[in-house]
């Protein structure tokens, strides 16, 4: 049985992770051992309130299943999560490291980001011969940025140079357009341009290239930059980017080594960082990436993600056009099993076992669930690009037997969530394409929107049904009334000449109504409605649509799916009696019943059926009435 590794991650810092993982799967190289990566994305909701639900993927695992454990801390960014998580690793007792976050009770290990920054800010001052330096970073607190700010100052100073706080900039975050407009509104100030300019990461360097390159500013020769993370995009500008590797690759490489190596107690654990001299400081020796290549990634990239973009726009389309369920259910694993680049060749979307129950919850708004329960159930599975059999597996059991093969393998999990309530997660196979460009993070989010979309749907769906219901319904005899005849009725009877069926009916009318209000009271005339129309809906099949269709009468619309020619009119008599002979009533309560049936082919109206079975019915009634006066005169 292959060893196991968790991964607890942050989607967000793609090439971090990239680099991360790649060094982590080199080192499993033969040496069968799984890597199992729980990702997840916070985010800002549109009220402005953080979302960190994502990391409930976390709840998935349990640490004890494991032969060892890896967290990367610093990404997580979540002090809560991070400190409920170190508490349950610790409690596992595996071997275990946190990645550039020292945390209490595990193995630390980190990049050294001061030394390699260090080193290129000297090199900006003894080899360039340049003094007038300027530091941009964004404002996210983290240690990264703190030594990286820390060796800005240190080798300022080492060197006699005082730290001048008026060229220390400070922005939101470290992105490439915030920094775009910081500098572009700083060159049109016209204050003095610094002799360099030292960026806390590569996006930040790009983003003030650009604005010089906009103002003809010299790049290096009236102004150096300098960068951090070494990022391939750094390796190909004109000139390229002088920066710091922190060889993340390395400390992957060295989480493996370590776990294998089964020592529990606690490490510490440095890795380098490397200064990279290029063209941006005025190294002419710089030598950067094939541009052609680089140009044919970013249009592969371009179309990658227009073919991402349009698969979503797919996937979204199936939920809004699923009348229900089992349509929804079916159309997904359909469509999925044959259109999977994304996914990957091996994945599986794991949804909650009493997840079709929630997708026809009538609440508004769903309760916290962080949960995935004992049981998760497979919506679609799909295995060496073939669709695999859905299965219902043990939580814990993480993914299918099926797809543990030999050799050293990727698991990446994801949460599919909304808001606050979590469906469930989907996890692929050596597909690292999923972290980039945030694929998962776009894949996960609009597939739980989706989710409440199609949820939030169903629920207007059946309050309208219960609104006809309500506005359809006659409140003293339980049956429908003259609306739903309109509503109901007659979209029943189209679909009955659609599917080639005979639709039946029965016209009931109350004997003697007028003379049981005029001498024994409306109270009775409204009890003798109520027992006549109970004794239709107890006969005739539940599926039929009974309609009180004026004030003593009541017409039944069947079809013959379910009608072996019963004699119904003889039925409803016989129930009616049965009823009034427990009764004692002060009058003898009795119908005429008419019935009359409409081939498919007909070409009759619903309303012209309807005459034909009251003038059915009215024979029967003048039948009855001239027998009752035969009655009364003998008597």
């Amino acid at each position: 049985m292959n060893k196991k590794i968790a991964v607890l991650a942050c989607g967000w810092s793609t090439y971090f992770l990239k680099d991360f993982i790649s060094g982590m799967r080199k080192e499993t190289e033969g040496k069968d051992v799984d890597i199992y990566i729980f990702a997840a994305y916070n985010y800002t909701e549109y009220s402005g309130f953080p979302n960190n639900n994502g990391f409930s993927i976390f709840n998935l695992i349990h640490y004890e299943d494991f032969d060892g454990i890896v967290i990367l801390a610093d990404l997580i960014n979540n002090v809560r999560i991070v400190e409920r998580e170190r508490q349950r690793i610790i409690k596992a007792g595996k071997p275990a490291y946190s990645v550039n976050k020292k945390l209490e009770g595990l193995s630390y290990i980190r990049v050294d980001n001061y030394a390699g920054y260090y080193g290129l800010i000297e090199h900006l001052i003894k080899v360039h011969n340049v003094r007038d330096i300027a530091y941009l970073s964004g404002q996210e607190n983290s240690v990264d940025m703190s030594e990286r700010y820390k060796a800005y100052v240190t080798a300022l100073k080492d060197n006699g140079i005082e730290v001048n706080q008026d060229k220390v900039f400070s922005i939101h975050t470290c992105d490439y357009h915030l920094a775009y407009h910081f500098f572009s509104e700083f060159v049109k100030s016209g204050k003095p341009l610094p002799e360099a300019i030292v960026c806390a990461n590569d996006l930040l360097a790009m983003a003030i290239l650009k604005v010089c390159e906009e103002n003809q500013i010299s790049v290096p020769g009236k102004m150096k930059i300098i960068g951090y993370d070494n990022l391939p995009f750094v390796r190909c500008t004109n000139p390229t980017i002088s920066t710091v590797s922190n060889n993340t690759d390395k400390v992957g490489a060295y989480c493996v080594q370590k776990i294998l190596e089964g020592k529990k107690e606690l490490q510490q654990i440095k890795v380098n960082s490397t200064a990279m001299f290029r063209q941006s400081c005025g190294c002419a020796t710089g030598k950067g990436l094939d541009s052609s290549l680089v140009t044919l990634d970013l249009l592969d990239d371009s179309s990658r993600k227009e073919g991402f973009e349009r698969h979503m726009e797919l996937l979204d389309e199936i939920f809004i056009e699923a009348a229900d369920v089992f349509t929804l259910l079916t159309n997904i694993e359909n469509y999925l099993s044959k259109e999977h680049d994304f996914e990957g060749s091996d994945f599986s979307i794991f949804m909650k076992s009493d997840w079709t129950s929630v997708l026809i919850n009538s609440a508004e708004t769903l309760p916290q669930n962080l949960s995935y329960g004992e049981q998760v159930q497979s919506i679609c599975s799909v295995m060496n690009d073939k669709k695999y059999l859905r299965e219902m597996i043990n939580t814990r059991d993480l993914l299918p037997s099926k797809m543990k093969t030999e050799g050293s393998n990727i698991f990446l999990f994801f949460p599919i969530f909304h808001h606050s309530y979590v469906h469930g997660y989907i996890v692929t196979k050596n597909n690292l394409s999923m972290l980039e460009n945030r694929y998962a993070y776009t894949w996960t989010r609009n597939v739980g929107t989706s989710i409440e979309h199609f949820r939030k749907r169903n629920m207007f769906k059946q309050m309208s049904q219960q609104y006809l219901k309500l506005s359809t319904k006659d409140a003293l005899s339980g049956m429908l009334n003259r609306q739903g005849l309109d509503k109901l009725a007659k979209p029943f009877y189209a679909q009955n000449k659609k599917n080639g069926l005979t639709t039946v009916l029965f016209f009931v009318d109350i004997n003697k109504m007028k003379h049981i209000n005029d001498q024994f009271g409306h109270l009775h005339g409204d009890l003798a409605v109520k027992t006549v129309a109970a004794a239709v809906l107890e006969t005739v099949p539940r599926n039929w649509l009974c309609i009180r269709y004026g004030g003593d009468e009541f017409l039944v619309v069947g079809n013959s799916k379910n009608y072996n020619g019963e004699d119904y009119c003889t039925q409803i008599k016989e129930r009616l009696l049965s009823k009034t002979s427990v009764m004692h009533l002060p009058y003898t309560l009795s119908a005429s019943v008419g019935t009359y049936s409409v081939p498919a082919q007909s070409d009759l109206t619903l309303e012209q059926a309807v005459e034909n079975v009251d003038n059915i019915m009215y024979e029967q009634k003048q039948a009855f009435h001239k027998e009752d006066d035969k009655k009364l005169a003998e008597n």
